[in-house]
């Protein structure tokens, strides 16, 4: 594709991380793609449209997108500005092992991502940038990451639905990805996908595998983590333009999803803190449910 630049971040016989950042105008469906290894796509910003063995799907930094090798897909891209993300690729003979067993039809193609899993696929973006040189501590980091985003079970899969219902949400999630930090309602988010605001709720939550609060709070999160990244280091400032409604707030939810503070999290992300953090760069813990 014309408009991405992708770049090989680390590739050792076993796992290949490639960064992709694309730049490609908003507009439809391209060309049939395949014939590719099975791989997994994070986002750290932006999203595209997933069209895959009859459904449709959006991958954006709170959804996962999952290809099998020996699928034909098609590529759209209905939102401005573009997309940034990572794409795992393992040897054939691991794959089974990394990304777990086909399920049925399309019901394995996208995973919600949580917070946290946003921070680690950051942290270990930061920590390839800056020195991917130790071939075990990165397989390792990076099949720790996958496993976390896939869980391997069939209820972690986002529920497959028409086309005309995954366009409706499609739109509503088009809304949202666009300014996380808008105060929107459920009555203006539900006339975009021309349904009842409660049915559009329950609808969005079989969908997409969270509640639309929680949906919003992973894109808020995503958008502080890539602040964080480049530095910010007013944090008052920063709540206030992710749409909380005071620095504590924002700090609370924060460590609540993600297991450690903003500013920690600042100290592992920023180029000009690589240097200090040596060998605990890509090591997150979970947090406490």
């Amino acid at each position: 594709m014309g408009a991405s630049r992708l770049t090989v971040l680390f590739d050792s016989p076993l796992l290949r991380i490639t960064d992709i950042d694309c730049s490609h105008p908003r507009g439809g469906c391209g060309g049939e793609r395949g014939d590719e290894r099975t791989h997994l796509v994070l986002l750290r910003r932006g999203g595209f449209g997933y069209h895959v063995r009859g459904a449709e799907y959006v991958g954006d930094p709170a959804t996962a997108l999952l290809y099998r090798a020996g699928d034909s897909y098609r590529i759209s891209h209905p939102f401005e500005g573009g997309d940034a993300g990572s794409c795992f690729e393992v040897a054939p003979a691991h794959e089974e092992a990394l990304f777990g067993r086909r399920l049925r039809g399309s019901a394995d193609a996208a995973r919600p991502v949580e917070a946290v899993d946003q921070y680690r696929h950051r942290a270990l973006h930061a920590a390839l940038a800056h020195d991917g040189r130790d071939r075990l501590r990165v397989e390792e980091a990076a099949a720790a990451l996958c496993t976390a985003v896939l869980r391997h079970d069939a209820a972690a899969s986002i529920a497959p639905l028409s086309a005309t219902t995954r366009r409706r949400l499609g739109r509503v999630q088009e809304v949202l990805l666009a300014d996380p930090t808008a105060d929107v309602g459920l009555a203006e988010l539900a006339t975009h996908a021309g349904c009842s605001p409660f049915h559009l709720s329950r609808l969005f939550r079989r969908a997409c595998g969270s509640s639309l609060v929680v949906y919003r709070t992973r894109l808020r999160i995503a958008l502080a983590l890539d602040r964080l990244a480049h530095g910010a280091d007013n944090l008052a400032a920063l709540a206030s333009e992710l749409g909380f409604s005071h620095q504590s707030h924002f700090g609370a939810t924060f460590r609540r999803h993600v297991g450690l503070t903003p500013r920690a999290a600042r100290a592992t992300l920023h180029p000009s803190a690589l240097a200090r953090t040596g060998k605990n760069l890509i090591a997150a813990h979970r947090p406490e449910s």
